[in-house]
């Protein structure tokens, strides 16, 4: 899987999206799921299937019912492409009109957003200069990418924020933006009550099943000068307005949040730029909680993310050579739960410092697939597959330093509504 070059999309066709609904609307919605697990069961061949009285048809789930004439195109294009991710998509409009009219519908977006949740690539930005655009690296050229890696398409330079199933939450010199850059929408955010500061401790939460209209919140925990106290400010793009959360935080030790922040499972979460603390806060109960991940060494940086159904806190460091050690916490207490000797490679000389062996510097980078870690070295990023015991590798974007910010993304048709374009 490797690759050295910054993908995006070159199909002109997107340079205008079209979403309508489709003439050929057939398909049920269905709450528990399905998609191409709920097919497994059923004998649905190259053959024509007519639904008839007496033949048993209403054996078959309401959300698979054939009409007359459906042949296994039929079913591919309805059970088979809200599992690719969006750039893909884009490609197949140009299979036929009809395809075309399927593919930029409202309910194909809905349901690709809910079933395509792999990672696609990482939006990274250096925070120092605040003229530095966006930039995203691809982990597929020929199936994820975006049309503007630089989200050139926003109407100010930004500064990347947050990440949550296709959407991104960027910040302009006055303003708030939530994107798509699959698709090239947007919208601007009405200011807040609040003052949330130049790199704020913010979170979109998107949680994209059973929610056709694709309804999104943005948190801000907002820490409350000369007091140590952190309230939450909270954007609800169904009212389009901002307010207040009842719920305040009394338990940090220090209120200095890093900028930006993650969302998993219905937590946001901000990291303490001091201590080993964590702020979480439930979005739905809006209840505030602190976390406490273990005291690593300095040269270690550590990321939350998610490890098969738990949020956990996953460090790496170069034991020798090409040898790296993963150390999985989790839990209440965030205990070691599991801790992985990896070969990542042939082995490398070590670097000299004052004469001084060292070893290479290396950070795990926050990622949404559930069974991957991935660790960003100086020369490389490495996707170690835990299940799998599987090693892949991307060409990295520079030196492992502080003033990068990555953001995991997925390639999603996630549709932003008042969009801006």
């Amino acid at each position: 899987m490797a690759c050295s070059e910054i993908d995006m999309l070159s199909d002109e066709s997107l340079e205008e999206d079209i979403y309508s609904d489709s003439s050929d609307f057939y398909v049920a919605i269905k709450p528990q799921g399905g998609g191409i697990d709920s097919l497994a069961e059923f004998d649905l061949t190259t053959a024509a299937y007519k639904v008839e009285e007496g033949n048993n048809g209403s054996k078959y789930p309401v959300d698979i019912i054939m009409r007359v004439d459906m042949t296994i195109k039929d079913v591919a294009k309805r059970h088979v492409l809200p599992f690719l991710p969006a750039k893909s998509l884009m490609k197949f409009r140009a299979v036929s009109k009809e395809w075309n009219q399927w593919i930029t519908s409202p309910l194909l977006a809905y349901n690709q957003s809910s079933t395509f949740q792999k990672l696609s690539g990482y939006f990274y930005q250096r925070l120092e200069n605040k003229d530095d655009p966006p930039i995203f690296l691809s982990l597929h050229r020929s199936a994820n990418g975006v049309p503007s890696p630089s989200l050139g398409f926003l109407p100010e330079v930004v500064k990347v924020l947050s990440s949550s199933s296709g959407l991104l939450l960027c910040q302009g010199k006055d303003s708030y933006y939530v994107c798509n850059p699959a698709t090239k929408h947007w919208k601007k955010l009405p200011p807040p009550q609040y003052y949330h500061g130049s790199d704020p401790a913010v979170a979109i939460a998107f949680d994209p099943q059973f929610n056709i209209e694709s309804f999104y919140r943005v948190v801000a925990a907002v820490p409350v000068l000369d007091h140590p106290v952190v309230c939450f400010e909270i954007y609800c793009s169904e009212s389009d307005s901002w307010r207040c959360s009842p719920s305040d935080c009394l338990e940090l030790e220090n209120t200095s949040l890093a900028g930006g922040g993650s969302y998993m499972k219905g937590v946001a979460y901000w990291r303490n730029t001091s201590s080993n603390e964590v702020l979480a806060f439930d979005v739905k109960n809006e209840v505030p909680a602190v976390l406490h991940v273990p005291n690593i060494q300095s040269e270690q940086r550590g990321a939350l993310t998610q490890i098969g159904d738990e949020v956990c806190y996953v460090t790496a460091y170069n034991d020798s050579g090409s040898v790296f050690v993963i150390d999985v916490y989790g839990g209440v207490d965030m205990g070691l739960k599991r801790s992985v000797s990896v070969n990542l490679g042939s082995k490398k000389p070590r670097t000299q410092v004052l004469g001084i062996p060292k070893e290479e510097c290396c950070e795990v980078l926050p990622c949404t697939d559930r069974d991957t870690v991935v660790i960003h070295t100086d020369t490389t990023i490495y996707f170690y597959h835990l299940r799998e015991q599987k090693l892949e590798t991307l060409q990295s974007p520079g030196r492992v330093d502080t003033d990068k910010r990555f953001l995991p993304y997925i390639n999603s048709l996630v549709m932003v509504h008042n969009s801006g374009e």
